[in-house]
């Protein structure tokens, strides 16, 4: 919600309450003991009342209600978040007007308050039976509450309040997917209405997709049955029955019910493409490749399938065929700035800098635009010209005023790859004088100060980031493995790592601090496993390091040798690398 949703009728809300709401508000403080203190010198938090505070031998009902619309309105005003949604909330206890309602859960959400918007959303919901806005929210509020009850009850009614119960099913589908922890709840409530609208397509439909997107596919199996016998021509219920046969391993079956769809070549084309979104899903990325090219295939001017074809493409490093369908997106002029982007990357992976600067440099608008104009400038750096990325990157910072956050950042990274940690840490000390709240900079200045020697300095910069931001993943991986390598505190650096690999179990570069800060306690066992599996996804020179280390120190020596050469081979002058090497076997 942007907060202009918040302040656009506060002052004219104020302007109609008027006189009468003023009046009430100083009856509320005289009653309350508070007259003797003029509003103004108050604190924010004490110009309000509870709702149980209000006797109605005092006032009426309407002046408690307008009274508390006032106070939120003035709490706007000043920016009190959480003031005004505890006003607004207690203006419902006098008052179920759906206006008043539907703006307090927008307030309460604004305010990050969950609870108070819960209440809200549920008084609105009651009180505007046929808004689906209301119904929507209420019950999206449920699931992520965790409300069985509730959702019980405002499931069924969003499904009522839609234009028609296919689009109703199809909206509670997307509603109630994506919390896990509430899976249980979503998948009761979706076959509760699948039990009682029995001989319903889309309710059978709606249970399928939501158990399928909460991994129950035993559940899901026996939905995509049922809602195609009840219409066996319905191709939704089709895709969804081939959607569980994918998670059933059986791809090739759901790839043939999917091709002896009937229809034109372009509804048939958004069969394929749907069966490629889901093939992704299932992280089965050769046959997704197939379902898109099918796509083009029959609608060779279908944007959204090249698009797809591409992007799938380039994450699996097929870059020849991104390359071809990109291309034709971009002459095409379909999405042009985001097949310019990609291209980019394409020319990047490549090596190919000149040709990557300049796919770059086109990229004028849409989300990729600021990040293109970025590696634009990375890209003259590649070129061996920094002074040029450097001047590049100080003109984007009058373009994005609003970003110069990132761009010191960008400009610091440069400098630190360039092995000029001084004048990395200069750069990002201007950009702290700038932005002194960005977390961004004060981790890249962590690693300046690092490589300065300053290791007391790079702790309390990695600290401060994790002070604002505690589960801040790459902070807490450095700090473990800064204490790994600079000190003996290895309980405690081992505390932070395992706290970045929670949240981030497949990374390699976490997977080796864990291996390295598991080699330091002694526990070489451990240590390899964790460094294998890095190894296996990242051949780094300092992953061969710790990991030919390990080996060292378990008696392969022979096989440390041959992982060390190996990465010598591709990285001659690894710091890292080298003093392992010469320390170990000189």
């Amino acid at each position: 919600m942007h907060i202009n949703d918040v302040n656009c009728a506060g002052p004219a809300t104020v302007r109609r309450l008027g006189r009468a709401a003023l009046a009430a508000a100083f009856v509320v403080l005289l009653a309350s003991g508070c007259a003797s203190q003029p509003i103004g010198e108050r604190p924010a938090s004490d110009v309000r009342i509870d709702a149980n505070a209000v006797k109605p031998s005092q006032v009426s009902r309407r002046e408690a209600y307008e009274y508390h619309v006032l106070a939120g309105e003035m709490a706007i005003q000043r920016n009190k978040r959480a003031l005004a949604a505890r006003e607004y909330v207690a203006a419902l206890e006098y008052s179920n007007d759906p206006s008043l309602a539907k703006r307090a859960t927008r307030i309460a959400l604004f305010a990050d308050k969950p609870a108070l918007a819960y209440r809200a959303a549920g008084i609105w919901a009651e009180a505007a039976p046929d808004s689906l806005d209301a119904q929507r929210t209420a019950t999206r509020m449920a699931i992520a509450n965790g409300d069985a009850e509730g959702l019980r009850v405002y499931a069924p009614a969003l499904v009522e309040a839609a234009a028609s119960p296919d689009m109703g099913y199809r909206l509670l589908a997307d509603v109630i997917s994506g919390e896990p922890e509430s899976a249980d709840i979503a998948i009761e409530a979706a076959s509760a209405l699948a039990q009682q609208d029995s001989d319903s397509a889309p309710a059978q439909y709606a249970l399928g997709v939501i158990a399928m997107r909460y991994d129950r596919n035993e559940i899901a199996a026996r939905a995509a049955e049922r809602a195609l016998a009840l219409d066996p021509d319905w191709n939704d219920a089709v895709l969804l029955q081939a959607g569980v046969w994918i998670r059933s391993g059986e791809t090739e079956r759901a790839q043939a019910l999917v091709n002896g769809l009937p229809g034109n070549d372009a509804s048939r084309a958004q069969y394929h493409l749907a069966l490629a979104r889901l093939l992704i899903e299932a992280d089965e990325d050769d046959a997704a490749l197939t379902e898109f090219e099918r796509a083009i295939a029959l609608q060779p001017d279908n944007a959204d399938a090249r698009y797809g074809l591409a992007i799938l493409a380039l994450s699996v490093g097929d870059l020849d065929r991104a390359e071809i369908a990109l291309t034709r997106l971009y002459e095409n002029n379909d999405r042009a700035d985001d097949a310019a982007y990609y291209l980019g990357a394409v020319a990047e992976q490549r090596e190919d800098f000149v040709a990557a600067q300049r796919w770059y440099q086109r990229v004028e608008n849409g989300g990729h635009a600021f990040d293109a104009q970025v590696r634009a400038a990375r890209m003259i750096y590649m070129q061996g010209n920094l002074p040029g990325a450097q001047r590049r990157l100080t003109e984007l910072r009058d373009v994005y005023p609003e970003l110069v956050d990132q761009l010191y950042a960008a400009e610091g990274q440069l400098l630190y790859e360039a092995d000029e940690p001084r004048a990395a840490l200069d750069i990002y000390n201007h950009g702290l004088e700038a932005v002194p709240s960005s977390t961004e900079l004060r981790y890249g200045r962590s690693m300046a100060h690092e490589r300065l020697g300053n290791i007391e300095a790079a702790q309390t910069d990695l600290r401060d980031v994790l002070a604002r931001e505690p589960n801040d993943v790459r902070a807490l991986n450095a700090l473990g493995y800064l204490l790994t390598n600079h000190s003996d505190r290895y309980e405690e650096a081992l505390g932070y790592i395992e706290r970045a690999l929670e949240a981030d179990p497949e990374n390699p570069a976490i997977l080796d601090s864990m291996g390295w800060v598991q080699y330091r306690l002694g526990h070489l066992a451990k240590a390899r496993q964790y460094l294998e599996r890095a190894y296996q996804d990242f051949q780094d020179a300092e992953v061969a390091a710790h990991l030919g280390e390990v080996l060292w120190q378990q008696g392969q020596r022979e096989a440390a040798r041959q992982l060390w050469q190996g990465a010598l081979d591709d990285n001659p002058d690894h710091p890292v690398l080298r003093e392992t090497v010469n320390r170990l076997d000189p």
